[in-house]
């Protein structure tokens, strides 16, 4: 088979070491250059993930793997794409589960709190990101502030937990994370607005 990745061509037999072993090279090519991984495509599938297990169910009709490669720019870019679309689901979600902690929280309130949660982890790790790369953004600075305010807010979502108060949280996702994710989606089109984000 083949392995593609930017200008390089790498043969290999259809045997999992050897595929393993060219994968090696390329991932060590892939950290010198500083790129990401973008998309593998194997004889015409896309795959964005579980890549692995794809190439092991068909290893031996594999004829062509391609690897696409991306900059952390590009992959940040995409991320932020992908927040905004997390964003317009999420607050109209938030307003239910506020609804549920005034009146009747039930399991299900508390999934939707904790997936909101791991939202809010995946927010504040991608606008990380921008801080440490500030020249990709001109109006970075905005997105730090919102990753600050986020942070602050965390933890006093966790303070309201840990005390139990329903009517806490509630203000808290009411009158910080939804205004926040306002904030936030505003920034995410001024930079699509400006051809930033793609």
């Amino acid at each position: 088979m083949q392995i593609k990745i930017l200008d390089k061509v790498y043969e290999c037999e259809n045997q999992i070491a050897a595929v393993e072993n060219v994968f090696s090279q390329v991932n060590e090519l892939v950290t010198q250059a500083k790129l990401n991984l973008g998309s593998i495509v194997i004889d015409g599938t896309e795959l964005y993930g579980d890549y692995d297990q794809y190439i092991v169910e068909h290893i031996e009709d594999i004829k062509t793997i391609i690897i696409n490669v991306r900059t952390l720019k590009e992959l940040m870019d995409d991320t932020l794409v992908t927040i905004q679309e997390y964003l317009l689901r999420a607050i109209p979600e938030i307003d239910k589960i506020v609804d549920e902690f005034y009146y009747e929280v039930t399991p299900n309130t508390w999934d939707k709190f904790a997936q909101l949660l791991e939202g809010l982890q995946f927010i504040t790790d991608s606008l990380a990101t921008i801080s440490e790369n500030q020249e990709w953004y001109y109006n970075a600075s905005q997105f730090n502030l919102i990753k600050q305010n986020i942070l602050r807010q965390i933890a006093m979502l966790q303070e309201a937990m840990e005390l139990q108060d329903r009517v806490k949280l509630s203000d808290a996702l009411l009158y910080e994370i939804i205004p926040s994710f306002q904030a936030l989606n505003k920034e995410i089109n001024v930079n699509s607005e400006y051809g930033k984000v793609q």
